[in-house]
């Protein structure tokens, strides 16, 4: 977690100049036709209208409506000759940022994570982890922390002037090697190991945010996170690894609902307002580093919970910088009524 929220905070350096100094100029962009219906199927999703207008240009089997700016789409960048391309300038500076914050987070882990009672060393191994202690919230933040890397990084290799579809292969790429890298060195700790169900929930949470930009109607679902510190953290048993804290991590399934709706019903639905489906966990732990399982099986509670959730593509504004804001804050559920179904009922008025 601590990775995911540096790597937020060190890619709005590289992307906020571009905007503030761009001195109005438009943007040249490339006659791309391959990735133009893709566009028009992008702006449909944000734009009741564009999609009105798209669904009757196929009926009619006339040509797709003029595209317009989106958020969804950043522009290319174009350089003194009027070309767009990379600009090495700028993929030095990415490419640095990648690494000194890498090894920045990778040096905290080894300095807290790898540092306490779990850190004896063992020959490499693999181990089943699967609805141990915490009940499979680990496996959801796994997804969750693997698609946030995607959609970082390919804000980034689009700053550098990188085409949709080269920066789609890297973003998934990388997010699965930084993920990569952790179970490795997580193989090789006694009390850890290697293992592949967290590959598969890393493999799912990578390339989930590219497959929406190839097919906008995924855009409709999105996996969001919420935490509130839980009662292990106050007492103590949590010191420097938040990552632990199970029971203090919800993770929403929400969808879009205006995405879904019959055209006739979009008026009376509001494009901000979604509906939210969470998962948690109570009682993973019994005390200082003492894990709630049996035979490696976790006993603590499943929580689900159904809520309303706030759908962050719907904040105005235009531009690669106010796309990266969107897309980021769209990866939290924030507090929100909800309604909690498991173990037993209980309204919240607002749920954190």
């Amino acid at each position: 977690m601590m990775r995911v929220f540096l790597i937020l905070l060190f890619i709005a350096a590289p992307v906020l100049p571009a905007q503030l100094f761009a001195g109005g100029q438009p943007h040249t962009v490339a006659a791309q036709d391959s990735l133009r219906a893709l566009s028009v199927w992008r702006l449909a999703l944000r734009y009741p209208t564009a999609l009105r207008e798209l669904r009757a240009a196929r009926l009619q089997g006339t040509a797709l409506p003029p595209q317009r700016a989106t958020a969804w789409q950043l522009p290319a960048t174009a350089d003194s000759s009027g070309t767009t391309g990379i600009r090495p300038g700028r993929l030095w500076l990415v490419g640095g940022t990648m690494f000194a914050v890498n090894a920045g987070i990778m040096g905290y882990y080894f300095a807290t994570f790898y540092n306490d009672e779990y850190a004896d060393r063992a020959p490499f191994h693999t181990f089943n982890d699967w609805y141990n202690a915490d009940l499979n919230v680990d496996k959801l933040g796994h997804i969750w922390g693997s698609q946030t890397y995607t959609r970082t990084l390919f804000h980034m290799f689009r700053w550098t002037g990188m085409d949709d579809t080269p920066a789609m292969y890297w973003s998934s790429g990388l997010a699965m090697f930084y993920q990569l890298e952790m179970e490795v060195i997580d193989g090789m700790y006694e009390k850890w190991g290697f293992s592949w169900w967290d590959m598969g929930a890393n493999t799912v949470g990578s390339l989930w945010p590219n497959l929406q930009r190839v097919w906008p109607s995924l855009q409709a679902v999105n996996l969001k996170m919420s935490y509130h510190p839980s009662d292990a953290v106050k007492a103590g048993w949590i010191e420097h690894d938040y990552l632990r804290d199970y029971d203090g991590f919800t993770y929403w399934l929400c969808l879009s609902v205006e995405d879904v709706l019959p055209d006739g019903a979009k008026p009376y639905w509001p494009d901000w307002l979604g509906i939210a489906v969470g998962y948690g966990a109570n009682r993973t732990m019994l005390g200082d580093g003492i894990f709630n399982s049996s035979g490696g099986v976790g006993q603590g509670e499943q929580e689900w919970y159904v809520a309303l959730d706030y759908d962050m593509r719907a904040l105005p504004g235009e531009g690669a910088f106010m796309d990266f804001v969107r897309e980021s804050l769209n990866l939290f559920h924030f507090p929100a009524p909800a309604i909690r179904i498991t173990p037993s009922g209980i309204f919240y008025g607002l749920y954190f």
